[in-house]
């Protein structure tokens, strides 16, 4: 976890205290009682000073130092030997501090004063991950026993018992099992500031559910809380780094960045393992309809937080189960309220649950917070697909789902009761550009199957991919004509208690993917020709309108500005790298940041491009393995 040491720890040395000073000090802090050590000690099997508040050895290796009674980790079976791995990595990372800092030193004499952020600690996940148990009664704060086995559903390994020893000793829980002050705090922070950073267009009217289902969600489900404090912790840590006046050291800052996407790393890695255990029929019932939905809710929260790592991540191996529980959800088993009138998705919302509200006439509901949840997760599942279908070259596998899914129209705005999904409200990129783009890597992935049995028809090809052109620029035509009338002074900006989100939210972002879309369907039908008129001019759009887009919407246009910085000349490089320069890491973090990376590579090579056999999923894997930019 991401926690603010005293700045002490800065790249000069202190002349330590005399050896009568230590002395008098040892033995005044000794305690009468018999004491034998504190935990820590008796778990590495090293003899103990007894020193308060921290032992001398605990203190030198800067590790957490703990007494009083038995912690749960010291079981003597699976906790106190990942409490062991743990303790073990916390002195090899301070060492290699202490190494740093040394040769930051030698460097930089001059330094008097120097800021020092500690780094997420060892985030251990339980393996239970998926108990029935309710959040609180894993959270207690309760550490006087051990777990009866290791099949207990003891949490006691939960984020903030490890954190680093100056801040390990924050209450977690009460005794009725409320989370902790701390955990709260990450949790509004997740609310506030990391989900909105994250999905700046996904902003409910006060007619709508809005949010309430994701604190539902983390009361259900321990991979969401668990995963959501993490990932708060992780912004949090970005952000106290990018608000560092620049008195840290180069060196050291780059080192504490690896350590934080060293240890984010492992935090995911548990998660991951944890829901590839899922088992649906664990009870030997078939899961609801509900169950289903929530299960589906942890599975879309760790592909949230993959894309929020980066490249690292191998999302990949969650979307085939996140596919196949969206296809259960979809089955919809009860033909009485399709029989009703009910569009199929409705239908499917109803079968979950009933709405908050319904007002009289047909369809219109107030979704509940388990209903809003998975129209949420419903459109960023088919989102995913889609720009993961142009990575790996495959046609979309939720292709079949749009006309169920997804809104017919969507114009910007939201339908308070409506049902179908408008994507301009989850991520700022309306429908009909995403449907357009699921059309193009389609004809993509039959291009390819053709060519291999050498059965390609240019003919058809062509003709096929005219029909997707000609859609594409009478929809971009639409969106100049309706977007004429002068924009308001904050169109970001809303007023409390409005009813819907300006249409001109996502007027520029659609046109922005709408130019990505036709420089992908250029290249599917043209081969790599970034020489191509067609091809400048929607670089040259794209460009123009990047530079009118608030910095926080960035992050939601990773794919487009990808696909148009990789076809850019040597004379527009800097027009892209500009879009970073006043960027912290809290904003470029994950797939910002790697179409940066992808970018600068495909410059690097792009001399040496073989231009029939380059294409843009080459670019989207220049990096080792395919990139998801979401």
């Amino acid at each position: 976890m991401p926690v603010p040491v005293e700045a002490s720890n800065a790249c000069w040395s202190v002349k330590p205290p005399s050896k009568k000073i230590w002395d008098e000090g040892k033995e005044m802090m000794k305690t009468h009682a018999k004491i034998d050590g504190c935990w820590t000690c008796k778990l590495r099997r090293k003899k103990c000073d007894e020193l308060r508040p921290r032992c001398g050895d605990c203190d030198s290796l800067e590790i957490s130092c703990d007494y009083g009674p038995k912690p749960a980790w010291m079981d003597g079976e699976e906790q106190q030997r990942q409490r062991t791995v743990w303790l073990k990595n916390e002195i090899k990372r301070n060492s290699a501090y202490r190494r740093e800092k040394s040769k930051a030193s030698s460097r930089v004499t001059n330094d008097t004063t120097s800021h020092h952020f500690n780094i997420i600690s060892n985030i251990m996940v339980s393996s239970n991950l998926l108990s029935t148990e309710p959040i609180g009664s894993v959270m207690s704060g309760d550490q006087t026993s051990a777990p009866a086995s290791n099949s207990a559903t003891s949490y006691e390994l939960a984020p903030f018992t490890l954190l680093p020893y100056d801040h390990q000793h924050h209450p977690r829980s009460d005794s009725a099992g409320q989370p902790s002050p701390i955990e709260t705090d990450f949790i509004m922070k997740y609310l506030d500031f990391v989900f909105p950073a994250l999905f700046p267009f996904y902003r409910p009217a006060v007619l709508e559910t809005g949010r309430s289902w994701l604190l539902l969600l983390l009361g259900k489900s321990k991979i969401a809380y668990h995963s959501i404090v993490s990932l708060s912790c992780y912004f949090f840590t970005m952000a106290l780094t990018d608000d560092d006046s620049g008195e840290e050291h180069a060196d050291c800052k780059q080192l504490r960045w690896k350590e934080v996407e060293q240890q984010t790393n492992k935090c995911f890695d548990s998660l991951r393992t944890d829901i590839l255990a899922l088992d649906l029929n664990s009870k030997g019932a078939p899961a609801t309809k509900l169950e289903r939905v929530e299960i589906l809710g942890s599975v879309v929260q760790v592909l949230i937080f993959e894309s929020a790592l980066g490249k690292s991540a191998p999302w990949n191996s969650h979307l085939p189960p996140a596919f196949a529980l969206f296809g259960e959800i979809m089955a919809c088993s009860d033909p009485s309220y399709q029989g009703q009138g009910q569009s199929k998705l409705a239908a499917v919302l109803l079968e979950i649950g009933q709405p908050l509200w319904t007002k009289p006439g047909r369809d219109n509901y107030i979704w509940s917070p388990d209903q809003a949840g998975f129209r949420f997760c419903a459109g960023l599942l088919i989102f995913i697909d889609v720009v993961a279908s142009t990575a790996v070259q495959e046609s979309p596998r939720l292709i079949s789902y749009y006309p169920d899914i997804l809104a017919r129209i969507d114009d910007g705005t939201s339908v308070v009761s409506g049902a179908e999904i408008r994507l301009s409200t989850i991520v700022g990129c309306r429908n009909w550009v995403v449907t357009t783009i699921a059309e193009i890597s389609a004809l993509n992935s039959w291009k390819r199957e053709r060519t291999e049995a050498t059965s390609l028809s240019v003919v058809e090809l062509v003709n096929r991919a005219s029909v997707i052109g000609n859609s594409l620029k009478d929809n971009i035509l639409e969106i100049h004509i309706n977007s004429t009338a002068s924009l308001p002074s904050h169109p970001n900006y809303r007023v409390p208690f409005s009813t819907g989100p300006n249409p001109s939210d996502s007027s520029i972002p659609t046109l922005i993917w709408a130019h990505a879309a036709q420089l992908y369907l250029t290249l599917v039908v043209s081969g790599w020709q970034s020489s191509n008129p067609e091809v400048r001019t929607d670089v040259a759009q794209i460009i123009e309108l990047l530079h009118t887009v608030p910095s926080y919407q960035l992050r939601a246009l990773a794919w487009p500005l990808c696909v148009a910085g990789c076809l850019a000349l040597e004379s527009e490089e800097s027009s892209f790298t500009a879009l970073y320069s006043n960027l912290g890491k809290v904003y470029t973090a994950g797939a910002l940041d790697d179409a940066r990376q992808i970018m600068e590579k495909v410059w690097r090579i792009r001399p040496h491009l073989n231009a029939t056999t380059w294409n843009l999923a080459s670019c989207f894997s220049i990096l080792g393995s395919p990139i998801l930019l979401v």
